[in-house]
């Protein structure tokens, strides 16, 4: 059964309806009829516990703002100065925790991107340093590659930091022209190798050797200091 009760309302809080709304509005009191029939608030078939049972005036349902902003996940703040009431939005933990949990991941896929496009540097700059170093090859041994008349064939390899190099020479075929050779002419030959890698590659420090290809023996030594510019052939600086 349908109970009814008068009750005192400050309209400019609760029947904001009934007068015209003007934030410099006298706060008045009005008398009117309430009805309450034990109504219950359901959201999504869920029944709404509530404190302030709702009730019905002129056949408008009247219901706590409070419950609702529970319901919706409002907080909700009560100005008596100013007769306001205040619904902002609360922190969803699980927002909260969807965020960070995305946030983790961009992070790691940042890594990811970083570390790739790292890799992929060092792979674009070994294919260059590689292709720098086969045109240099390819000019030394243009350049020097009959010097005194004999056949030599340079090799190189390495970094932009560190560069070995062989120089090879059949003594099967050479032995006596080689010998003829002077030790001055060899440190020249030497001297202008280094020189020229140098051109391309100015701090790289340079470790090679004379070879003999036919008995794959070694005859001579050599050590380019990039940073001093010195080069030592079998240990003596020339």
């Amino acid at each position: 059964m349908w109970k009814k009760k008068s009750i005192i309302l400050l309209s400019a809080l609760m029947l904001a309806a009934f007068i015209p709304a003007k934030t410099d509005a006298a706060v008045t009191t009005k008398t009117v009829q309430a009805m309450y029939n034990n109504i219950k608030i359901m959201y999504n078939n869920t029944l709404v516990p509530t404190d302030i049972e709702p009730f019905i005036i002129n056949g408008t349902t009247y219901i706590p703002v409070r419950m609702m902003a529970g319901v919706f996940n409002k907080n909700v703040t009560w100005d008596g100065t100013t007769y306001t009431v205040g619904i902002t939005d609360k922190e969803d933990p699980r927002i909260a925790a969807l965020q960070a949990e995305i946030a983790q991941k961009d992070a790691k896929i940042k890594d990811l991107e970083d570390q790739l496009e790292e890799e992929i540097s060092k792979n674009n700059n070994s294919d260059d340093i590689d292709e720098r170093l086969s045109d240099l090859e390819d000019n030394l041994n243009y350049d020097y590659g009959d010097y005194k008349g004999l056949n030599w064939n340079i090799s190189l390899s390495g970094d932009e930091d560190d560069i070995d190099v062989e120089i090879e020479v059949d003594l099967d075929e050479y032995e006596d022209d080689y010998n003829d050779l002077t030790t001055s002419e060899k440190e020249r030959l030497v001297e202008d190798i280094c020189n020229d890698i140098w051109d391309e590659f100015e701090d790289a420090d340079i470790s090679g050797s004379i070879i003999d290809s036919y008995e794959d023996e070694e005859l001579h030594d050599f050590y380019g200091d990039a940073s001093s510019g010195d080069i030592e052939f079998d240990g003596d600086t020339i």
